[in-house]
């Protein structure tokens, strides 16, 4: 019981975390003003971390992102298990992760930017341990 109000409060911390767009930094390109949300419902749990809540591009396609994605977070999986990082180039783009907010020994949520020349793909997710 106690674990199962664990995940129900990690899912609502993760809803509304997804949903703060945030101001940004100022070192963002001028991609990042013009990313496009792309519609991923149905495939948040089958795009590489226990849940992708969100995918937003630019200059690239949402299908590719999606490949991309999945890509990264099977690096991190390689590279440490569900806390894993990536540090390579994954499908020729250069990605870094956002700090992680997280609910010890259950579950952490994350941002993920990945850029390839003028291309950006920026997903945010959670990842259950």
């Amino acid at each position: 019981m106690k674990r199962l109000l664990l995940l129900l409060i990690a899912a609502a911390l993760s809803a509304a975390i997804a949903g703060c767009g945030g101001a940004g930094d100022s070192s963002s390109s001028t991609a990042s003003a013009n990313l496009t949300s792309c519609n991923i419902d149905g495939k948040q749990r089958n795009l590489g971390a226990s849940y992708v809540t969100s995918i937003e591009v630019a200059k690239v396609e949402c299908g590719q992102a999606e490949k991309v994605v999945t890509a990264y977070h099977g690096c991190r999986r390689q590279n440490g298990g569900a806390g894993g990082t990536c540090e390579t180039a994954v499908m020729g783009f250069t990605c870094s992760e956002g700090a992680r907010q997280s609910v010890p020994g259950v579950q952490f949520n994350a941002t993920a930017d990945c850029r390839k020349g003028d291309a950006e793909i920026k997903s945010s997710y959670t990842q259950n341990f």
